[in-house]
């Protein structure tokens, strides 16, 4: 491998790491460890009975979880789609359902184009990688 496939390498992983840890945390922390009150607005919108509710964060967290353990251990486009993807599909529903949330600090608006980025950055890469070995 030269030079310049290491380095597109080095950074396809670094995005993945982020994009793994990112995902992580957003499964653990607000929604298992803390349960905001953010997220039980976001339930209540979708009229989930209140006792179920803490229920909803706490699964909607762990599929957080594991959707960004995948970044630790699998390197596919479809996994970056995806990615992209939901935080689109996340983006609209806050967007819908708590519009004022994209005016706050640390706001849906950062976390996803952030997120999202490194997605079509690991894209890049993967393609640049796969067109290296053809080569």
């Amino acid at each position: 491998m030269n030079s310049q496939n290491q380095t597109i390498q080095q950074i396809l992983r670094f995005c993945q790491l982020i994009i793994a840890v990112l995902w992580i945390y957003q499964g653990l922390i607000p929604k298992l460890i803390f349960q905001v009150e953010g997220e039980y607005y976001v339930w209540q919108q979708l009229n989930i009975a209140a006792p179920y509710i803490p229920w909803m964060i706490s699964l909607s967290g762990i599929a957080e979880i594991i959707f960004g353990s995948l970044f630790l251990f699998l390197t596919h486009k479809y996994l970056h789609w995806l990615s992209i993807i939901s935080l689109i599909g996340l983006f609209i529903f806050v967007l819908y359902i708590y519009p004022n949330q994209i005016y706050q600090a640390f706001n849906p608006v950062v976390m996803n184009i952030a997120l999202a980025s490194l997605s079509v950055i690991s894209l890049w890469s993967i393609k640049a990688l796969q067109n290296a070995k053809h080569e």
